[in-house]
């Protein structure tokens, strides 16, 4: 109770300045107006009294009840001249507030006030094609200053937040602390670092992926608090040196990880509930009752490639296959009955 009265107590003055506030005031005082007059003036009942007020302010004119007495008449023309006004007004101010935030959220200069959101600090080559990754799973805000990166934002369906993404007070105002995740995408890798750190400063735990644009500074972007770091130079440079003979390894990562033409690599947690809980990758044939393959194993951050036969599956294991979207439902979904 002592809490609610805290929250009111600095709520209320607040809202008590907003002008849709007194509008809305007025505008519920002319409908009480209305009804109290018609009630008593007409001897109406406070049904058909609320009904009349609402049917003179909005001129609809439907006939079923008019005033029977000279005071009613008078009485209706003046709530017809106050009501038409005060919607009127209250009209246009809700248009003018719904104009203003729509504009304020195109601008960026919004507040995000959502929770497990996405959020992309700065804007490379590789950002474009995350946000696609990310599509209709999560909402992603992305947190820059340049104009250029607003425009690829909206442009990507994306929201935009605009500050310095290595500033504590701009990344306080894109929500990062409850963000499901922070990608740190910084055109050079000392600004990432900065922004790690500032992230690091808001909240300890909430993942952080970086990518790195030199494979020497990425145990430093560790260091700096990132979960994970990607190096994207580093990878298509090694797949480009395997693509030199026949190329099968590198087709092989095109067609799983980029282009999902046939089937994906994904991770599925097992939950409490899952079948395989507390069996071995043996007994649990995930392959055979599935189709998906298993490549391995992640447990407490840490990844087992090609995990044996004997190794028993925990809930919270993440299990990491390869699989055609239909497979990986029917592991996601198989349940203990």
């Amino acid at each position: 109770m002592f809490v609610l009265l805290r929250v009111l107590r600095k709520s209320i003055p607040l809202v008590a300045k907003q002008r849709l506030t007194w509008i809305l005031i007025l505008v519920l005082c002319i409908i009480a107006y209305g009804t109290l007059g018609f009630h008593f003036i007409e001897g109406q009942s406070w049904t058909v009294s609320l009904y009349w007020t609402f049917v003179t302010i909005g001129t609809v004119g439907y006939g079923d009840y008019s005033p029977k007495t000279s005071l009613g008449m008078f009485f209706a023309i003046s709530l017809i001249v106050l009501g038409i006004g005060t919607f009127a007004l209250a009209v246009e101010s809700l248009v003018n507030l719904i104009f203003k935030r729509q504009q304020m959220r195109i601008m960026g200069l919004i507040s995000v006030e959502r929770s497990k959101h996405i959020v992309i600090c700065g804007w490379t080559e590789s950002t474009e094609e995350c946000i696609k990754e990310i599509g209709k799973s999560g909402e992603i805000f992305v947190l820059d200053e340049d104009e250029q990166v607003r425009k690829n934002a909206l442009k990507n369906g994306a929201n935009f937040v605009h500050g310095d993404p290595t500033r504590i007070k701009d990344l306080e105002k894109a929500n990062v602390k409850g963000a499901q995740a922070v990608i740190v995408d910084m055109e050079s890798d000392s600004k990432t670092i900065h922004c790690i750190l500032s992230i690091r400063k808001v909240d300890k735990k909430v993942r952080v992926v970086a990518e790195a644009q030199r494979y020497e500074n990425i145990e430093q972007i560790k260091l700096a608090g990132a979960s994970q770091v990607i190096s994207p130079f580093v990878i298509s440079g090694r797949l480009m040196y395997k693509s030199i003979d026949d190329g099968y390894e590198a087709m092989f990562v095109q067609d799983v990880l980029a282009e999902h033409s046939s089937r994906e690599m994904k991770e599925v947690k097992i939950s409490p509930e899952s079948q395989f809980n507390g069996l071995t990758l043996l007994e649990a044939d995930i392959h055979e009752r599935t189709g998906v393959v298993v490549v391995g194993v992640g447990r407490d951050g840490d990844l087992i490639i090609d995990p044996p036969r004997d190794y028993t599956l925990e809930t919270g294991d993440v299990v990491l296959g390869i699989g055609k979207v239909e497979e990986f439902e029917k592991l996601e979904n198989i349940k203990v009955t």
